[in-house]
């Protein structure tokens, strides 16, 4: 059974990340990163590769373990 406090908290997570744009999300992601770290010639092309439910989730993992709830 999940833990009931955890799920909640990844669900606040989840909000808060939603709101946030693309760019912003990258830029969390990899702090310090340009386009050419994503092999691409612009933030543009960057956001247009991207999977944003991908790195949404992995921002909402990052901010979960960052938090060290458990």
């Amino acid at each position: 059974m999940p833990n009931t406090n955890n799920e909640n908290t990844k669900a606040n997570i989840l909000l808060d990340v939603m709101e946030m744009s693309t760019m912003e999300i990258l830029r969390e992601l990899r702090p310090g990163a340009t386009p050419a770290g994503y092999i691409a010639e612009s933030w543009d092309e960057v956001i247009g590769l991207t999977d944003r439910d991908a790195v949404i989730d992995k921002l909402v993992e990052k901010r979960f373990e960052e938090g060290g709830v458990i």
